[in-house]
């Protein structure tokens, strides 16, 4: 028997979840590749990782072009799972990976280990199954970015930008899908010694080209903080717009990664959002805001209409009058991350230290949720596994320029 010949007759087990002991076991060469595929695109993306790392078939088979669309658009009605970034200087490496199925949110967090972690810093955020981590190694000049899948494991720097001696910038990250591109956008500001004034320039970056390209000014201020929402190839920030008679007034500022442009988007109806916590997210494909007022009120918003303003609606407000009172478990520092598949909200309570909160909407409960081996402190955007490479994703685009 050759080679090829002993890994088509493979027997194998696979499981829903590697460490549950359910197994059920495959004969290989009884069915033919297609349904292989098909059974592959139905399983946990923690099993398909476990499977081609301790079989040859497994290998063979997670490597086939076909199964990465077939498992993502399995993904598509189902909760996505939660990425965890944990920085703490004082460890050894100083920032860790955490990866947490958020169907399972009452089970245990995965430590993925992260390339060239020494010298990573800080996640900007994730899109279709790829993260984009920041990185800064001895001196400015060597601050880069890095395209990283974390269950394929392969990763791509984006070149260094230009840097100056007094800067501040914000990022963001994302897929347009008419374009079918990935691209990151910078937004710095710095200290023009000839003008003696704050100036600030955009970049963008398309992943799979080798230079960044400038595309101006930034049209307002935006908060120091990487892009909150990326809803219908558009990443969004929260911008400063002036100030009201309860403080600042914030609004919304999109940039479209198709055409390039910036955009101002209508904030909701309300003056709760002259307030000074003011966060976005995605909502069931809908750009959402939340805000929490005099610690009193948290609000949560969601555009029904993409840039319909009156297509807002409050669809949960929780204030005093909130059974028990508002919970505890709010505070200031809560956001909202995703809805789940069962109908709750998931929020991130971040304040002494980071925790995961569920709210129940038909019960009107909120809970804690005990996760064995979660940090204390940490980002937790929200993530749909894939099985298509950084590099691969790199090389695609670079095929479409030559």
């Amino acid at each position: 028997m050759d080679a090829e010949e002993g890994r088509e007759n493979e027997r194998v087990n696979l499981a829903d979840d590697p460490s549950s002991g359910e197994m059920v076991q495959i004969d290989l060469h009884l069915l033919p590749r297609e349904i292989l595929l098909d059974i592959l695109s139905r399983l946990p993306i923690t099993s398909l990782i476990h499977f081609k790392t301790t079989s040859h078939a497994g290998y063979d088979l997670i490597a086939d072009p076909r199964l990465p669309p077939m498992f993502r658009n399995r993904l598509s009605n189902s909760n996505p799972c939660l990425i965890l970034f944990n920085y703490n200087i004082l460890a050894t490496p100083p920032c860790q990976l955490y990866f947490v199925d958020s169907e399972d949110c009452s089970g245990r967090v995965t430590k993925i280990d992260p390339p060239h972690h020494s010298e990573v810093n800080n996640l900007v955020d994730s899109c279709n199954g790829l993260l984009c981590l920041s990185l800064i190694g001895g001196s400015s000049e060597s601050h880069s970015l890095l395209i990283y899948n974390p269950f394929v494991g392969e990763a791509v720097r984006v070149p260094p930008a230009n840097r100056f001696p007094y800067q501040s910038e914000v990022f963001g990250f994302g897929f347009h899908p008419r374009t079918g591109e990935f691209k990151v956008v910078r937004i710095v500001w710095y200290l023009d010694v000839y003008e003696v004034d704050d100036a600030s320039m955009v970049q963008v970056f398309t992943v799979g080209t080798t230079e960044w390209r400038k595309k101006g000014a930034s049209p307002s201020q935006l908060r120091d903080e990487p892009a909150e929402a990326l809803v219908e190839g558009s990443l969004h920030w929260v911008t400063d717009v002036g100030m009201g008679g309860a403080g600042v007034i914030f609004g919304i500022i999109s940039f479209e990664l198709a055409d390039e442009v910036f955009e101002e988007i209508p904030h909701p109806p309300c003056q709760r959002f002259e307030s000074r916590h003011y966060t976005l997210s995605v909502l069931n494909g809908c750009l959402s805001a939340a805000t929490l007022v005099d610690d009193l009120h948290f609000d949560i918003w969601v555009m029904m209409q993409y840039r319909v303003k009156e297509t807002w609606v409050k669809q949960f407000s929780f204030d005093p009058n909130f059974p028990g009172g508002r919970p505890s478990c709010l505070t200031i520092f809560s956001t909202v991350i995703c809805a789940l598949k069962n109908g709750e909200i998931l929020l991130q309570n971040e304040d002494k230290d980071s925790s995961l909160v569920s709210y129940d909407p038909v019960e009107n409960r909120f809970k804690t949720l005990q996760i064995s081996g979660l940090p204390n402190s940490f980002q937790a955007p929200p993530f749909l596994p894939s099985l298509v490479s950084a590099k691969a994703t790199m090389n695609l685009q670079l095929s479409t320029l030559y």
